[in-house]
């Protein structure tokens, strides 16, 4: 037998063969993370995408941890199929920023993490897209819509979304805009009449149009208060957070632009959020302009162009994302500032899971990161003004137009003087209006006029018994779209003709009431028959590059008269606009929310500063049936601070925010009582909590959704502790939910329909 020579040292393990564990957050509503092992030969870091086995499923996660050990078997622990971009990792600050997500609004890491990451990062590598195209000639396609429309609705809708597109249409982007499966287009197909193509990406650099850019304009004095307040925190990488209040035209734009040379001279780089409606050519023109490393983000461009934007700012090449809510994520290095223009906007609340909130999460972001932030407004969330009050913001104003701009002037124009035939057949413009619009287009000016809900006529109703045409499926009126020749429900999609007669008592008579953009632009070409007339809503703008057709056309004055939703409202910059109507201020004044005064003094403020943005004066028509609402008074006097003191008052004694701070559980299921079940199941914890009141279960206000009975009950939380001990106790609410019933939670909800 033969002795180990005691001089020769032990054989030590081989650390580069010891197997390593890692810890993946998984895209599903489960509150934990699963240990895996790398198999020999594989590495992964934090932030690294990989493929796991998991109850069967081959899923997507999230490497959130890796370690040498395990308190797991090692035979149960099961091994990574698969790193999926061993070269894309998500840095340690949006790693802790999905950990803090996940935190204050219920979801899991998994969820969290997947919203850091675009669509094209995760399909990295791909270089082909599903897209949809008509195969048959466009008039037979044409004619297919009419002939499936009874029998086959869903397959209709996504044949007549394809032709209004007028081009190849991703798949993704066909079923998020029908609201529909795949299952339509792939029948269309074996039908010959649309085609599935691959189309390849074209990393294509994105160009702004010169007639956007943004000229540097001499700073005012309280322009160049702003610029120094905000550069000292980003020359100190301090973090802060200011509030810049600054009254329509005020030049927020250009003070964001100086501070970001300042942070282009320091090598840092910097986030601008603006509202998904404001992505116009002008607003990204006004960045790429002054800026040649920016990359900008939103829905309105196409995978390639997403791609490309994407590679942009994760290579360095790229030091400024321009985008929408999920620019916050964009993975730029050395972060000095977080802009968020228009932060008021209900758009930077997510309203899918994760849902998050962009203000509260660039915040937090610039926490972790040591970056400024910078929300801008003209009329600022009574949270955040009262945050600004109370110093958790440092508040920065700007209370006087840039330039030659000045404040318009504003007429409230009380349609209840109307004729009483007028009012009869619905008031569309009154007679105060109709007389400004021909001074202004004599004089060759441009005029705006902003009606907040598209289709001809939100309610189609019979006269002899008062029944309107309902969804089906929801429970709304369905809007008659006239161009279509069909009823339209705005929440499910679904469409129907309009009945010859009233199903409930035979009438043979409807009446079409209210007035939506569609009709508004009719009676406008009946007025001014000389006039060139543009319409800008979810119809008209479905086409791609519609909305920059359109702005384009109207910048150059080959338009009249732009008419518009809440997508004219704010944002547009143009000089010659010189009378802006509001068609119906009463729109969302009554909708049971308790933001609907809020928002609608915001709306009617924002949409009044697109007027005397030059060196003509402005004139503001604003139409309605209650000019004494203390809303549409303080909008119409540009009175911020007695709206926002009104409203206090209210929300005060109401025990809303921001003198609580609200969660939203909603149950939807087939069958009403399971909704109503669980949710008293979900506040049985809470009845009995200090600081905590539950209003509800209760009816939600649309009812019913695509079948789905809709119940849900409010949680005001009135101090953190409370806000703390609710999450607790219902953070994992979801859980509650079953295969017939879907239950969600919503922290710090921007809407409770």
């Amino acid at each position: 037998m033969t002795e180990a020579d005691p001089e020769q040292p032990e054989p030590q393990p081989d650390e580069s063969s010891a197997p390593k564990f890692v810890q993946v957050a998984l895209n599903l509503p489960l509150r934990r993370e699963f240990t895996y092992v790398l198999p020999a030969g594989m590495s992964a870091l934090p932030g690294n995408r990989v493929r796991v086995n998991f109850h069967g499923r081959k899923l997507g996660g999230v490497v959130t941890a890796v370690s040498d050990t395990t308190d797991l078997p090692i035979k149960k622990v099961k091994p990574i199929e698969d790193v999926l971009d061993s070269d894309l990792s998500l840095p340690p600050s949006l790693l802790e920023l999905a950990k803090r997500m996940a935190a204050s609004y219920g979801c899991s890491i998994g969820e969290a993490l997947d919203a850091t990451l675009p669509s094209i990062a995760k399909r990295r590598g791909q270089r082909l897209i599903a897209h949809v195209m008509l195969q048959a000639p466009h008039d037979l396609a044409v004619q297919a819509v009419e002939e499936l429309e009874e029998k086959h609705q869903a397959q209709s809708r996504v044949l007549r979304t394809v032709i209004e597109f007028g081009g190849p249409m991703t798949i993704s982007d066909v079923r998020r805009r029908t609201k529909t499966s795949d299952s339509p287009w792939k029948t269309l197909c074996r039908g010959g009449i649309l085609k599935r193509v691959m189309i390849a990406e074209e990393l294509e650099e994105l160009r702004p149009a010169i007639e956007e850019r943004a000229e540097r304009h001499v700073l005012n004095e309280h322009q160049e208060k702003a610029v120094e307040a905000v550069t000292k925190y980003v020359e100190a990488d301090e973090h802060r957070t200011f509030l810049l209040h600054g009254v329509t035209g005020s030049g927020k734009t250009e003070v964001y632009l100086r501070i970001l040379e300042k942070v282009h001279s320091l090598k840092k780089s910097a986030i601008v959020l603006v509202p998904e409606i404001s992505l116009t050519p002008q607003t990204v023109g006004r960045f790429a302009s002054r800026f040649p490393d920016v990359a900008v983000l939103h829905s309105g461009l196409t995978d390639s162009e997403r791609a490309r934007q994407w590679q942009r700012l994760l290579q360095g090449k790229a030091t400024i994302a321009v985008g929408a809510r999920s620019a916050l994520f964009a993975p730029v290095r050395n972060l000095g500032l977080i802009v968020l223009d228009e932060e008021h906007e209900t758009s930077f609340k997510q309203d899918s899971t994760p849902r998050y909130h962009a203000r509260q999460m660039a915040i937090e972001r610039a926490q972790i990161e040591n970056a400024v932030v910078v929300l801008g407004s003209a009329t600022p969330t009574l949270e955040s003004i009262g945050k600004a009050r109370r110093g958790i913001f440092e508040l920065l104003t700007l209370p006087e137009r840039a330039g030659a701009g000045r404040l318009p002037r504003i007429i409230v124009q009380d349609l209840r003087t109307e004729s009483k035939e007028a009012q009869r057949a619905g008031v569309v413009l009154s007679r105060t209006l109709l007389v400004m619009m021909e001074e202004r287009l004599k004089a060759r000016d441009q005029v705006l006029l902003f009606l907040n809900r598209r289709g001809y006529s939100p309610v189609l109703l019979c006269p002899s018994c008062g029944e309107s045409v309902q969804c089906e499926q929801c429970s709304v009126s369905m809007t008659w779209h006239s161009r279509r020749s069909r009823l339209v429900c705005h929440w499910c999609c679904s469409e129907k003709r309009r009945p010859e007669m009233c199903t409930t008592c035979e009438n043979e008579r409807m009446l079409e009431l209210g007035v939506g953009t569609e009709r508004l632009e009719k009676v406008v070409k009946e007025q001014f028959p000389e006039a060139v007339v543009a319409r800008m809503d979810a119809d008209t703008m479905a086409e791609r590059g519609a909305h920059e057709r359109v702005l384009g056309s109207f910048r150059k004055k080959h338009i009249d008269v732009l008419i518009g939703t809440q997508m004219i409202a704010k944002g547009l910059d143009f000089p010659d606009v010189t009378l802006v109507g509001v068609v119906s201020a009463d729109t969302g004044l009554f909708v049971p929310d308790y933001r609907a005064a809020e928002r609608t003094f915001q709306l009617l403020h924002q949409v009044a500063g697109r007027a005397g943005r030059g060196e003509k004066a402005g004139t503001v028509i604003i139409q309605t049936y209650c000019p004494d609402n203390y809303a549409v008074e303080a909008a119409a006097k540009n009175d911020y601070d007695s709206f926002v003191a009104q409203e206090l008052v209210f929300r005060k004694l109401t025990g809303y925010p921001p003198f609580a701070r609200l969660l939203r559980v909603l149950a939807e299921g087939r069958n009403e009582s399971d909704a109503q079940k669980i949710l008293r199941e979900a506040c049985k914890p809470l009845n009995a909590m200090k600081g905590v009141e539950v209003l509800g279960p209760a009816p939600a206000v649309i009812l019913k959704v695509k079948d789905n009975w809709r119940w849900h009950m409010l949680v005001k939380c009135f101090d953190p502790a409370a806000f703390e001990n609710a999450m607790s106790a219902i953070g994992t609410v979801e859980d509650l939910g079953t295969r017939t019933c879907r239950v969600t939670l919503d922290v710090d909800p921007s809407s409770l329909m």
